[in-house]
């Protein structure tokens, strides 16, 4: 079996297609983290899979802004890795003022 690839552009170990038809979606941090509430995105967060990436956010907790990951939401407590740290601190719920999204 013969294959002939025709009118592809490619670059040094890289292929790209360019299709005119597909459409993007700009889904900006900013959007996704103004339209929730600080509970609602650390639910959304919680729901991530286990495989996906987890998104460096922005914390306010106590008038304190921490910067991290969170690892997992168990009833009323958040568990988050810092950035740069290796160890999970546990914070409670009702301490969250805000997050955001910094980097996904």
């Amino acid at each position: 079996m013969d294959v002939k690839k025709v009118g592809m552009p490619s670059a040094v170990g890289k292929q790209t297609i360019h299709n005119p038809l597909k459409r993007h979606i700009d889904l900006t941090e900013k959007n996704i983290s103004t339209s929730y509430t600080a509970e609602e995105l650390v639910e959304l967060l919680s729901r991530l899979p286990a495989f996906a990436p987890k998104p460096v956010c922005k914390f306010i907790i106590n008038d304190r802004t921490l910067f991290g990951k969170l690892e997992q939401k168990k009833e009323s407590s958040l568990f988050i890795r810092h950035k740069f740290g290796k160890k999970v601190v546990q914070y409670h719920m009702e301490q969250l003022q805000s997050v955001d999204i910094l980097k996904y």
